[in-house]
């Protein structure tokens, strides 16, 4: 094995495995059903959202705190007292960031946001035990699939009825009524300005970005899981459908990961692959649109430079060259009023992504503490560095992640709460050693207490 700075033991195989060690467990089986109710919720629940006061929270953060506890209860997961430690220090280092921007009466800052930030992470504090980690892995990137597979299908309907002339129409929020619905997202978006013809979101994400990020997981769980061949096609169909290239951008960061793991021949073949598709393409009504997209960043109105381009610009703006400033941030929630704001004034969707969120809030001290945090617990132990590359590069880069429990909710499924680091096994062996207490369960079925 290889051991990085992060003590992360990369894999020999690209590939994950199913595997039999601790399947036989009874908690087990209730702890995959647990987390693929979970799973369900995170993709096919994530417009839906609970009014609390002026603001929202999406219906998969108290979702999230119910399955933890179902979990707790049951032993499926424990307390790690190094992901403790780590969000700890990560939640001091941004609290006495806001502290200082309270104590400064900064405009435009929330307690409130501050609240909902040390809420978001708890769930990340626990994890499983190495052994159902390792056993549980597999069978939840399947069922995985399976969901990605139902979403695919949905956006190729949504997007199929079009072209044969059925209008478009937003049916989720025909049925569900305004207040429950998540607000302040480009739900509903013209392949093109002025065209008839919406970009997929499979009718229940929250944009088509989202949709198209989450078939991109689809399509590199398909490849890491060594099988299933056949969705492929699908998963790319789906991603076009969506007409948004943050999909392809994941796909990209992932094939260069896999690349580095599987060497040069791997390399040119998902190369000639990708060139077969862009040739195909480039013969459909759709290669003007995506050539325009390729591009846009260019323009201050297109949503490319509205996520990779302004945040950027207005986090430098605003940090100034005061000392302050820049060390502590302008507190809490500003980058959300600042985003309402260019709203109202532009009608355009300010997007910040999570690094430019946390300087912008938090300055370099919160911004350093808990990207510390996150990169651990995305990295740290990871049975795949492919997929946790992949999360990483989707929760700070592509999407607004630092308080979307969607966004959050997929990184704990997909890696966090099944990061197995070398402490975690010697602290498992050790509690598997002792003598069982008297009236105790047996040591198997009893929680493990992993020390990073």
């Amino acid at each position: 094995m290889v051991t990085t700075t992060l003590t992360t033991r990369i894999p020999r195989s690209w590939v994950i495995p199913s595997q039999t060690a601790g399947s036989s467990r009874a908690v087990n089986e209730a702890t995959l059903r647990v987390l693929t109710f979970l799973m369900f919720c995170e993709i096919f629940l994530q417009r839906i959202a609970l009014p609390v006061g002026a603001s929202q929270v999406q219906v998969i953060l108290p979702i999230t705190y119910v399955c933890l506890a179902i979990m707790l209860r049951r032993g499926g997961l424990a307390r790690n007292s190094g992901r403790m430690t780590g969000y700890l220090v990560a939640m001091a280092g941004c609290s006495l960031s806001a502290l200082v921007c309270f104590l400064r009466q900064k405009q435009d800052t929330s307690f409130t946001s501050l609240l909902l930030l040390l809420a978001t992470y708890v769930p990340f504090i626990y994890g499983l035990r190495p052994a159902d980690a390792r056993a549980l892995l597999p069978r939840v990137l399947d069922r995985f699939l399976i969901m990605i597979t139902a979403l695919a299908g949905l956006a190729l309907f949504q997007f199929a009825i079009q072209l044969v002339g059925v209008p478009y129409t937003d049916v989720v929020h025909d049925i569900v009524p305004p207040d429950f619905l998540m607000h302040g997202f480009n739900t509903s978006y013209p392949v093109q300005y002025g065209s008839s013809l919406y970009k997929s979101n499979a009718f229940i994400c929250l944009e088509a970005s989202f949709c198209s990020q989450f078939l991109g997981f689809g399509i590199v769980v398909c490849v890491l899981r060594g099988g299933h061949w056949w969705r492929l096609p699908m998963f790319i169909l789906a991603i076009l459908s969506t007409v948004s290239g943050t999909g392809l951008l994941l796909l990209a960061c992932a094939g260069v990961l896999l690349a580095v793991h599987k060497g040069a021949k791997f390399a040119l073949s998902a190369l000639a692959g990708v060139s077969l598709i862009v040739l195909i393409v480039s013969f459909t009504p759709a290669s003007s649109i995506f050539a325009a997209r390729a591009t846009e960043t260019s323009s201050s109105t297109s949503s490319g430079s509205l996520r990779f381009v302004q945040p950027y610009q207005r986090t430098w703006d605003s940090l100034g060259k005061d000392p302050l400033t820049v060390v502590f941030g302008t507190g809490p929630g500003f980058a959300d009023r600042d985003a309402s704001a260019f709203f109202t004034r532009t009608g355009l969707p300010l997007n910040y992504a999570l690094v430019p969120k946390l300087i912008l809030e938090y300055g370099v001290l919160g911004t350093v503490v808990f990207l510390s945090f996150i990169v651990a617990m995305f990295v740290r132990g990871s049975q795949s560095f492919v997929l946790s590359g992949s999360v990483l590069i989707f929760y700070t880069v592509l999407s607004g992640g630092l308080l979307a429990p969607v966004v959050t909710g997929l990184g704990l499924l997909l890696v966090a709460w099944f990061t197995v680091s070398p402490q975690d096994e010697a602290q498992a062996r050790l509690d598997g050693a002792g003598p069982a207490p008297p009236n105790s369960p047996p040591s198997t079925q009893r929680r493990a207490h992993a020390g990073v």
